[in-house]
């Protein structure tokens, strides 16, 4: 059974470092406008379509944990408009829609008749003055769908998506900082990395594949094949190992550089990084064949658990890992 690169392994040194939360508390004189029952709707969003985000959610001190409930709520919204909206036209009315909706928070904030995740996201602006940057460079990601020719172009994908939204989780948290930012990228890539891996049995049985076309034609794949039968072929665990080992060794990278320099407060928009690992480990475990069934389960208390050890930690990097390395 193949393991991932020693090149992989050794990059991960574990850096203990204590660990407190800061409780994010409003200066603003602007009124807040969000109500109770908008922050259940969009915490009963994240909680059935991203729930291992859900329960790193948790470790966020209170209002930096609602405005990630706001923000992830935003990006499941803009998923599935494909999937709820029929016509192009339809489709490109709802992502106008969006951008009007989230843009018109900064340059006028027009609190009436705004959906539940509008005015949630309002509150986390008002509080924490979070980029509009983030939020921009996140609809017009999600609208675009940009062919994904190669590895990097899958990467870059990464730092528009899931990238942008631990950044505006960091700015919640009141963090500002160069290698909070850098660790934000890197496990926004991972994390892009780790969905569409495990994503992918459902993608080839509805004849889809967001595998990178150059890693598909480096491993000699036959994607009609796949569409035709999709099972674990050699050629698929190669494609498959090379792509899941990119996104492991950014984790890696990252508690190596970034989380010792980064402020303590910003360990709780990090800590979605940990079932992402922990995933991939699992996947390792199966060999990278993605159609193992284990890997469609999720331990919820597992997770809860390693969570709470990374918090307590200041890393999400296990012993064994340190011994490896050395």
């Amino acid at each position: 059974m193949r393991k991932f690169t020693p090149l992989a392994l050794r990059l991960c040194t574990a850096h203990r470092s204590a660990f407190s939360v800061r409780t994010i508390t409003s200066t603003q004189s602007k009124a807040l406008v969000s109500t109770r029952d908008d922050i259940e709707y969009c915490r009963r969003l994240v909680h059935k379509h991203d729930y291992e985000t859900y329960l790193s959610s948790l470790f966020s001190p209170r209002y930096a944990r609602e405005a990630l409930w706001g923000l992830r709520a935003l990006n499941i919204e803009l998923l599935t408009i494909p999937t709820h909206t029929r016509t192009p036209s339809a489709i490109s009315m709802r992502y106008a829609f969006w951008h009007n909706t989230i843009m018109g928070l900064y340059t006028q904030p027009q609190t009436q008749n705004l959906p539940p995740v509008a005015r949630v996201l309002h509150d986390a602006i008002q509080r924490s003055k979070i980029s509009r940057t983030w939020l921009r460079r996140l609809i017009s990601e999600r609208q675009t769908s940009t062919a994904i020719n190669t590895l990097d172009d899958l990467q870059k994908h990464g730092e528009r998506t899931i990238a942008c939204l631990i950044h505006a989780h960091l700015e919640s948290l009141d963090v500002r900082n160069m290698h909070a930012d850098n660790a934000a990228r890197a496990i926004g890539v991972s994390s892009t990395i780790s969905h569409m891996l495990r994503s992918m049995p459902e993608q080839l049985a509805h004849g889809r594949c967001d595998l990178p076309h150059d890693i598909l034609a480096k491993h000699n794949i036959n994607v009609q094949e796949l569409y035709k039968a999709p099972k674990n072929t050699p050629e698929l665990q190669n494609a498959v190992y090379e792509v899941a080992t990119t996104a492991y060794t950014k984790l890696c990278g990252v508690a190596e550089l970034h989380i010792p320099n980064s402020p303590r407060q910003a360990l709780p928009a990090l800590l979605v990084a940990v079932p992402v690992k922990m995933w991939l480990e699992r996947l390792e475990h199966a060999n990278f064949d993605v159609f193992d069934p284990r890997l469609r389960q999720t331990h919820a208390v597992h997770v809860m658990w390693k969570l709470w050890k990374a918090r307590r930690k200041g890393t999400w990097l296990d012993v064994s890992n340190q011994q490896t390395g050395n």
